[in-house]
């Protein structure tokens, strides 16, 4: 059984990012100067989330600009998170993966195109897996994928790796060191990941739950790193006569930009724009949350449409061209279409609950402490029977527990139009009709 490298190497790691595209620039200056100063190998790499869903350019390119600045940043090898796909489906990983100078990991989903299981870089090998949120991946929504054994594919990896010349075996992982959602069956955590791949895994270089650990765990032969959130740290793992050091390295604001970073940025940015000038529609009238809820009703073929102010659109479209660009930056939502039945009653109760007003002014995580505003009604919900069952049209955000509209014992069974999401049925709708 093998239980200390030989190889010497620095690999440096950054995790969770979310669309700090400052931070990304300041730790490309990092990496440069670390490799200038380092007489052996260093290997920059990222354990997954570089992706934000509330993040504009991010957001308008589904993470796929992203992947380009971690890439002027010289990242090397990356693991594929939950920020993206989760939301919008492993549907988007291919154009990722074109945009990323480096592999993208990925060893315990599949099929999933664009993504590989290991890597091996100069005597150092790497296999990814990532939290396969698997009560989600049994839920309604069809995600086309099926999950495998995390710890199964890890060791297989390590096993091909060694194999294959690997002297260093590392595991970008993106389980969290921690379970970040304890409601939730996901998949094993890093220390528990640890304990199970002793003498094939050297070094676990963690993500999804954000923790920092400064000197890194030792758990057996395995060490395990993390470097926070934000880009606020860079890792460091520096591995010499057969001995692994874990630190982080502060990234300060007076640390420069790099400009290789900030020309990608500037170029991801032009691209962007292209697109968004295109006029789309000509608007006869406003298009507001109500139309938004209307178009949700007859998307979804339901009966009654319900739907959150802010969940939808941050302000109204005037009348006129509409390009887009406008209804990109108004429309931020990542909410996906959704269709269910529920008794006269449960419709009552949510209506009830989302016209209080005390409780329009509430917010939470998923609306970045904007005030939730109404509750928009599509079709006749003026003379519900309380018995009978109702076809009703929503997002998530009203369907699922974090939207606090519905209660948990209601047990509902929901069909959701994924990974289409709102500004995306908007825009389908505008397509063939005109607003008036």
């Amino acid at each position: 059984m093998r239980i200390v490298p030989t190889v010497r190497v620095t690999i440096l790691h950054t995790n969770d990012i979310h669309g700090r595209v400052e931070g990304i620039a300041r730790v490309a200056t990092l990496v440069e100067r670390i490799r200038a100063e380092t007489p052996h190998r260093v290997i920059y790499v990222d354990a997954g989330d570089v992706e934000e869903t509330t993040t504009r350019l991010s957001n308008l390119t589904k993470g796929v600009a992203m992947h380009r600045l971690l890439s002027a940043a010289g990242c090397e090898v990356s693991v594929v998170g939950n920020a993206v796909w989760l939301r919008y489906g492993p549907q988007v990983i291919p154009a990722q993966a074109l945009a990323a100078s480096y592999p993208l990991l990925l060893a315990n989903l599949a099929p999933v195109e664009g993504v590989q299981a290991t890597a091996l870089i100069d005597g150092v090998g790497f296999v990814g897996v990532t939290d396969p949120f698997l009560s989600f991946l049994g839920s309604e929504i069809d995600y086309g994928i099926r999950p495998t054994d995390e710890v199964e594919e890890v060791l297989n990896g390590a096993r091909e790796l060694r194999a294959a010349g690997a002297e260093l075996v590392v595991c970008l992982s993106h389980l969290g060191y921690q379970r970040v959602a304890p409601n939730l069956d996901v998949a094993t955590i890093d220390p528990e990941l640890a304990e199970r791949v002793q003498g094939e895994v050297d070094l676990i270089i963690g993500a999804h739950s954000h923790n920092l650990l400064p000197e890194g765990e030792r758990i057996g032969s395995v060490t395990i790193v993390q470097a926070g959130k934000f880009a606020e740290h860079l890792g460091r793992v520096d591995v010499i006569d057969n001995e692994i050091h874990a630190s982080v390295i502060p990234v300060e604001d007076d640390v420069p930009p790099h400009p290789r970073v900030l020309e990608a940025l500037a170029e991801a940015e032009r691209s962007l724009e292209a697109s968004l000038d295109e006029v789309i529609a000509e608007l006869d009238g406003p298009l507001d949350a109500q139309w938004i809820t209307e178009m949700l009703r007859e998307r979804m073929h339901a009966e009654i449409g319900l739907a959150t102010s802010a969940a939808l659109l941050d302000y109204p479209l005037p009348a006129g061209p509409l390009r887009r660009g406008a209804l990109w930056e108004a429309c931020h939502s990542t909410a996906n279409p959704a269709v269910t039945e529920l008794t006269g009653a449960q419709v009552a109760r949510m209506l009830e609950k989302g016209n209080d007003p005390a409780f329009r002014q509430t917010t939470d995580h998923s609306l970045r402490g904007v005030p939730r505003g109404p509750l928009h009604v599509a079709g006749d919900a003026s003379r519900l029977e309380p018995e009978r069952t109702y076809v009703v049209a929503a997002t998530d955000y009203e369907l699922e527990s974090y939207g606090r509209l519905v209660e948990p014992d209601w047990s509902l069974s929901v069909r959701y139009d994924f990974p289409t999401i709102i500004r995306e049925a908007v825009e389908e709708k505008l397509s063939t009709i005109r607003i008036r």
